[in-house]
């Protein structure tokens, strides 16, 4: 399909960029990678100092502050300051940073938007349905810096071929397995299920292997592995919302796989991400399911036994369908410097800025030359993940895909309690055209 050979070329990227060579570590949504300025174009391009969004030329009077929302995190917070200092330091626009959960700014912009206390910029997980309720306006940089990025990462940001945001982080999930307890990474979910039955004993809270099941996110993997499908697309890529595949064979499949580890205890009821974390990290979990963020927090608990593989095939020897996200800066619709605020954009993603990110963060931008450069292609964690991405799927670009999350955690709770999979699928996508047709969808 169209979005397949899509992401095979972004898989030639990556997996020349993060192939399995020596070793090294790194931690925490997004759903792994992305991010650079005009200085991160290829390796011919201007340094930092002197990229097109360093030194632009032709831009409106330059304002007093430019205001940007990131994701609370206190970690990452500290390094975007260092980047918005150096920013600072070059233009004299003050770089005002207002941290507000990921999930929420949407909304939250929607109300200080109008009444002109919103960003300029603000972090969020792909586009969505941000241009349906008009929260951005189209990225003003050139060409040069755009060259920079993956091609996969900036359609992300996009709709209908226009662009909003630029990316800092490109992400999937992948296995990590602790080494003191599981010298080798298992090769299938039957070899998984094998170290649950002889690992796991729920009375002193150790187990084979944990993941959040019941987030629609990492469920994904077993449903779409299994061949459900969210929308279907065609083979020009565009999305039929009228078809929706998480009820069909391929779904109830997956789902009914997760509900099998749930009835033989090998995953506890109401797992979740602390106790998924919080247990591998103390040596009580063999094997989880997570993305690149939690890298460095495990690296800090586990040090050199902590280790990296692709998913486990499923029966027949089907690939996980791990979702790829990318996470980046949006322009927001209300900002009243949209070139400035592009600029800083661009600045905060370059090549400079996207290796420093990766090195205090782990995680990983879609920024080519940070892609090739030795502290990627040297780190083993990252090479795992990196096996991951020919077998993930891109979220689908399309508003309606909001409307998919929430019924479906909800079906996943009530497989989780032992109701029946294929009606809690029925009854998912029921609410999902619901809420479609609600929402003026046709």
């Amino acid at each position: 399909m169209f979005k397949r050979k899509s992401l095979i070329l972004m898989l030639c990227m990556l997996i020349a960029a993060l192939a399995l060579t020596a070793c090294g570590g790194n931690n925490e949504t997004a759903p792994a990678s992305s991010s650079p300025s005009a200085s991160a174009g290829s390796s011919s391009s201007a340094s930092a100092s002197e990229s097109p969004s360093a030194d632009p030329s032709g831009m409106p009077e330059k304002p007093a502050e430019l205001t940007v929302w990131p994701d609370v995190d206190t970690d990452k917070l500290a390094v975007l300051e260092k980047a918005a200092a150096k920013y600072t330091e070059k233009t004299g626009i003050k770089v005002n940073l207002k941290p507000i959960a990921m999930n929420d700014q949407p909304e939250t912009l929607s109300l200080d938007g109008p009444a002109g206390k919103g960003p300029d910029l603000f972090y969020q997980p792909g586009i969505g349905s941000l241009v349906v309720k008009g929260l951005v306006q189209p990225i003003k940089v050139d060409q040069a810096v755009l060259d920079a990025y993956t091609p996969e990462s900036l359609d992300a940001l996009s709709q209908d071929g226009v662009l909003y945001g630029l990316p800092l982080v490109t992400e999937t999930y992948a296995l990590f397995y602790n080494k003191k307890l599981l010298p080798e990474a298992p090769k299938t979910f039957a070899d998984l299920e094998k170290i649950a039955a002889e690992r796991t004993d729920a009375k002193k809270q150790q187990y084979g292997f944990l993941f959040e099941a019941t987030n629609f996110y990492f469920a994904w993997s077993l449903l779409g592995g299994s061949g459900g499908y969210i929308f279907k697309q065609g083979d020009d890529g565009k999305y039929d919302i009228n078809d929706i595949g998480l009820n069909k064979e391929g779904a109830v499949k997956g789902a009914t796989l997760i509900q099998s580890w749930f009835n033989k205890g090998y995953l506890p009821k109401g797992v979740n991400s602390d106790i998924v974390g919080g247990l591998f990290g103390e040596g009580k979990a063999a094997a989880i399911i997570n993305g690149p963020w939690a890298i460095n927090d495990l690296k800090k608990k586990l040090g050199d036994d902590l280790a990296v593989a692709p998913l486990p095939t499923l029966e027949g020897g089907a690939h996980p369908t791990s979702f790829i996200g990318v996470k980046g800066y949006m322009l927001s619709k209300f900002s009243k410097h949209p070139e400035w605020a592009s600029d800083l954009a661009a600045f905060l993603t370059n090549e400079e800025n996207a290796l420093d990110w990766f090195k205090q963060t782990g995680e990983v931008p879609p920024v080519k030359n940070v892609l090739s450069n030795p502290e990627l292609t040297g780190n083993p964690l990252v090479a795992g993940f990196s096996e991951q991405i020919p077998y993930g799927q891109p979220f689908p670009t399309v508003p309606e895909l909001d409307h998919v999350w929430d019924p479906m955690a909800n079906a996943l709770k009530f497989i989780m309690d032992g109701k029946d999979v294929q009606a809690s699928l029925d009854d998912a996508v029921k609410m999902i055209q619901d809420k479609m047709k609600m929402a003026g969808a046709k």
